[in-house]
């Protein structure tokens, strides 16, 4: 089965509810290592593995010996790559093949868009579905649920200087002209550190804001790696839509507030961020007609 959006307290019933109604005498939970699931059965063996270690041979033949049908794999919050053909998954699938029974736990279905759900699909069932692309038809062939989350977008826009614009554009134009081999994705993020840069002022002692890294050196503003459960304004944004998805997921934010300067690395970003909320919708909708949604 595959769950979408469920909190810890939500997963931990479930897998009780799975392991009372299949006779499973063993549970390994794989999880990655920023989001752990906690769990402790009596009646039941439960062994937990972070998501690096999958790959470990310390673990891959004894784990290829272990597991049976009597097992239940878990999977929480190991979407890591968009890379289906990721070695870590390789991995995973040869433990998948041992027993008919594997709950995946996902806050989204995917990373960036739909076809990375179909990496979830995989941990399911890799010869079913090897080589396919996604279809919204495949949301009614298993056990999905989804509950859905909705996201706002907003922005505080402040004034920018026709001077602070003129620098901008040189800035841009000298990342262009000095390129050469490197990475053209390092020029908006580069811009877009900068353009943060500019929002100090609009940083209230009483607010708490999330940034790249520690660079304004204030208590209330910290980098998303360090991120709790609570609301934040965003001053720039990862590079990595992953990160901003674990940020998401840590901190439950919903009603995502955006400093925008105005500068067109900044629009490049909220548009870039309300398309992706825009393909989750989407996605929800399609799950929502095919009935694989949670109340």
């Amino acid at each position: 089965m595959i769950r979408i959006g469920l909190d810890d307290d939500e997963k931990r019933k479930i897998i009780t509810d799975y392991v009372n109604s299949n006779g499973i005498r063993k549970v390994f939970i794989f999880y990655y290592k920023d989001f752990p699931l906690e769990y402790n059965n009596p009646g039941v063996d439960t062994e937990h593995i972070e998501y690096a270690d999958i790959i470990m041979y310390k673990f891959f033949y004894r784990l290829l010996e272990e597991i049976d049908n009597n097992v239940l794999l878990v999977f929480n919050e190991c979407l890591r790559t968009q890379n289906r053909s990721d070695l870590t998954y390789n991995c995973a699938h040869h433990y998948c093949n041992q027993t008919k029974h594997k709950i995946v736990f996902e806050y989204f279905p995917f990373i960036e868009d739909n076809s990375d759900f179909m990496i979830l699909l995989d941990f399911l069932n890799k010869y079913k579905y090897k080589g396919k692309s996604f279809k919204d038809e495949f949301l009614s062939q298993e056990d999905i649920l989804v509950k859905p989350k909705h996201f706002t977008i907003k922005t505080i826009d402040i004034d920018v200087t026709q001077k602070d614009v003129e620098k901008y554009e040189k800035m841009k134009q000298s990342l262009f002209d000095n390129l050469g081999e490197s990475d053209p994705d390092t020029i908006p993020r580069r811009l877009h550190a900068w353009a943060g840069n500019l929002k100090k002022n609009y940083i209230k002692p009483d607010l708490f804001y999330v940034a790249r890294n520690k660079r304004f050196k204030l208590p209330n503003v910290i980098t998303y790696r360090e991120a709790e459960k609570r609301d934040y304004i965003v001053i720039d944004m990862p590079h990595r839509r992953i990160n901003f998805n674990d940020f998401l997921k840590k901190t439950g934010m919903q009603d995502i507030v955006f400093i925008n300067s105005g500068l067109k690395v900044d629009l490049y970003y909220i548009n870039d961020l309300r398309e992706w909320a825009e393909r989750l919708g989407e996605f929800y909708d399609q799950a929502s007609l095919y009935k694989q949604k949670c109340a």
